[in-house]
């Protein structure tokens, strides 16, 4: 089991970044971390991200049972997080924004399917689908995303934002840096011309340098 301390830390530290970054905004957004096979820890429902303390987070079950006495709610979003981990067991931590580019493009119910960036195909395979729109803090969720989790790092969720996983909360972090920033070169590109994107050569090259790793 991981150590709590040192994960409830990581994630107030990531949660602050998110908000002066602009990822969220007021109680948007949620993380989680799991730090043993059935137990996990998320930011509590109704709190900026960008002010976490550690007393605020709360440690549940992959039932999303509260374990420890805490004046605070699991995350509203939490049985999304709960479903991504009862799928990928390589995965320990995730991360939901309103990141405004990966946000504009899940609006507009539009994946990210142009490889423009080779870190985008590195990443990502060059390509992020978008789930059918859910009503938030449902069911509807995690039934929405379910269908790409163990395809996927990353998921736009329909007038909603985004969400990104990975072994650990500083990789689903990153992932979510570069889906944001990915976002944004393609809508930016996009104003004043005709994104190029990869060719299949270019991609299968970029494929190759992830393979050797």
């Amino acid at each position: 089991m991981q150590d709590i301390r040192s994960v409830k830390s990581q994630i107030c530290r990531i949660g602050r970044i998110m908000y002066e970054r602009g990822y969220i905004s007021g109680p948007d957004g949620n993380i989680s971390v799991r730090i043993d096979k059935d137990k996990i820890i998320t930011t509590p429902s109704g709190v900026s991200k960008g002010f976490l303390s550690e007393d605020m987070l709360v440690l549940i079950d992959m039932e999303g049972k509260i374990l420890e006495k805490t004046d605070y709610k699991p995350s509203s979003e939490i049985k999304m997080h709960l479903k991504v981990y009862q799928e990928r067991e390589d995965i320990g931590a995730c991360v939901h924004a309103h990141s405004p580019y990966a946000t504009t493009f899940a609006v507009l119910r539009k994946p990210l399917d142009k490889p423009i960036l080779a870190e985008s195909v590195f990443i990502f395979g060059g390509y992020i689908p978008v789930a059918p729109f859910a009503t938030p803090s449902t069911v509807e969720v995690p039934e929405s995303i379910a269908p790409f989790i163990k395809e996927y790092d990353a998921v736009l969720l329909s007038n909603h934002g985004v969400l990104t996983y990975d072994k650990d909360l500083e990789m689903a972090f990153y992932k979510l840096e570069i889906v944001e920033f990915w976002a944004k070169i393609l809508f930016l590109s996009s104003q004043i011309g005709t994104p190029q994107v990869l060719s299949p050569e270019e991609i299968q090259k970029v494929l190759s340098l992830r393979k050797s790793k």
